[in-house]
């Protein structure tokens, strides 16, 4: 039995003028989001140098690209990133991290990371390069970064829920990686189109 073709009647029907007009308004509205989320300036991607070692700022985007968690990566001179700085919500009594801090006696803590996880960032993730040069002077300014590492983690800052703070000044994982780029002697350029936290230094207060 052949299949029958919608009538006009019923594709005149679902084609009302509302229908296409709100079809219309949405693929403006979604145009425009992809826009003010994937350009060049709310997600830099800058060129991976050749044959150096490099340290970098990154994002991960969060809700839809609207937010972002910055973070620190070392990158060797193959491109492949070696070790990994961020700021994670911690359970102050089981002392693990955790993707979402939500509960009150979370603390934020500077975690490194050497080996594959989840966090590990072979993806396309926005980045700016901070530092670039040998393996040598790359691993000096790891440990400067490193050193600021146990006074971030001292001070047991309590992580705001859900990552930002409506009343107070938002400190959580991308003003972990402020810092410690400041640790590095480095200025950080904004990344990411809403980083709250993202110019707080922990150890200016």
């Amino acid at each position: 039995m052949e299949e029958q073709n919608p009538s006009p009647t019923f594709l005149k029907r679902l084609f009302t003028k509302r229908f296409t007009k709100d079809l219309v308004f949405s693929l403006i509205f979604l145009s425009f989001f992809y826009m003010l989320t994937h350009n060049p300036i709310v997600r830099p991607m800058s060129e991976l140098p050749n044959g150096v070692w490099s340290i970098e700022i990154m994002q991960h985007p969060l809700v839809f690209g609207l937010a972002g968690h910055n973070y620190l990566v070392l990158r060797n001179s193959d491109r492949t990133i070696v070790r990994e700085l961020h700021g994670l919500a911690t359970d102050r009594e089981k002392g693990t991290w955790k993707y979402i801090g939500a509960k009150s006696t979370d603390v934020l803590q500077v975690w490194e990371f050497d080996s594959p996880r989840n966090y590990q960032a072979e993806k396309r993730f926005p980045r700016i390069i901070l530092a670039q040069g040998s393996e040598q002077a790359m691993y000096a300014l790891w440990a400067q970064a490193g050193s600021c590492k146990d006074r971030i983690n001292t001070k047991n800052t309590p992580y705001p829920p859900l990552g930002f703070s409506l009343r107070n000044e938002t400190e959580n994982s991308n003003s972990v990686a402020y810092t410690l780029a400041k640790c590095m002697g480095q200025e950080v350029e904004h990344l990411g189109l809403f980083t709250p936290g993202s110019k707080t230094d922990l150890l200016q207060k």
